[in-house]
């Protein structure tokens, strides 16, 4: 009589299978443990310090320039921050921004970027009368007897109306004849001063908005 079932060894192909499962699931589980590691420890690695994205957000914005080192640009961004914090105006050029994001956030809402221009200027000397109150060889000119101190080299200062200055240049060579003598200049302006006054020499002072400035620049003329 034959048994109701035969007991038949284990191929070697069944066998392989065994183990090649067991092999990859214990790879699958080291894999596990390596990634949960991994995330554990970069849960636990303290954040990189703020004035290290601080830094970093000013190259981005190319304006590492504005400053003379990176120190420079760290004691920069707190000053800003300390001046929020004792009610200062949230108003600033583009590198106060990218500071009160880094440094005091709490102050990122309603924070206004300052705009900036370049502003182009006219300094034009008239002699209808012919009183010789122009030089010039035809091309080039420049003011004479009464009008002398205006050449190329005669000061443009741009202040605030508290008297802090905020820009200079200079008229730059005179082009016309002696009849109409004209300098031509230029200087960089940023809002949010209460009015900007331009003098040239000592020819008087004139007063201007920042909006007047922007879309008028400046225009003198002296002499008749």
């Amino acid at each position: 009589m034959l048994p109701d079932y035969v007991e038949l060894p284990a191929s070697r192909s069944s066998i392989r299978s065994t183990w090649l499962g067991t092999g990859a699931a214990t790879v699958i589980l080291v894999m596990v443990a390596v990634v949960a590691w991994v995330l554990l420890m970069a849960a636990r690695r303290p954040p990189p310090p703020p004035e290290t994205g601080y830094l970093s957000a000013l190259k981005e914005a190319g304006l590492t320039n504005q400053f003379n080192s990176d120190a420079n640009a760290v004691a920069h961004g707190h000053q800003v921050c300390r001046q929020l914090e004792d009610g200062g105006p949230q108003q600033g050029v583009p590198a106060d921004k990218i500071a009160v994001d880094s440094f005091c956030p709490q102050f990122t809402q309603g924070f206004h970027i300052l705009d900036s221009a370049t502003v182009s200027g006219i300094f034009v000397v008239t002699d209808s009368a012919g009183v010789d109150a122009i030089t010039s060889d035809g091309a080039t000119c420049q003011g004479a007897n009464g009008y002398s101190d205006v050449g190329r080299d005669t000061q443009v200062i741009v202040k605030n109306g508290k008297g802090e200055i905020l820009a200079t240049t200079a008229l730059g060579q005179g082009k016309g004849n002696s009849a109409n003598c004209t300098f031509s200049f230029s200087f960089p302006v940023t809002e949010g001063q209460d009015r900007y006054v331009v003098s040239v020499g000592r020819r008087g002072e004139f007063s201007y908005s920042f909006g007047q400035l922007r879309a008028q620049g400046v225009q003198i003329h002296l002499g008749h």
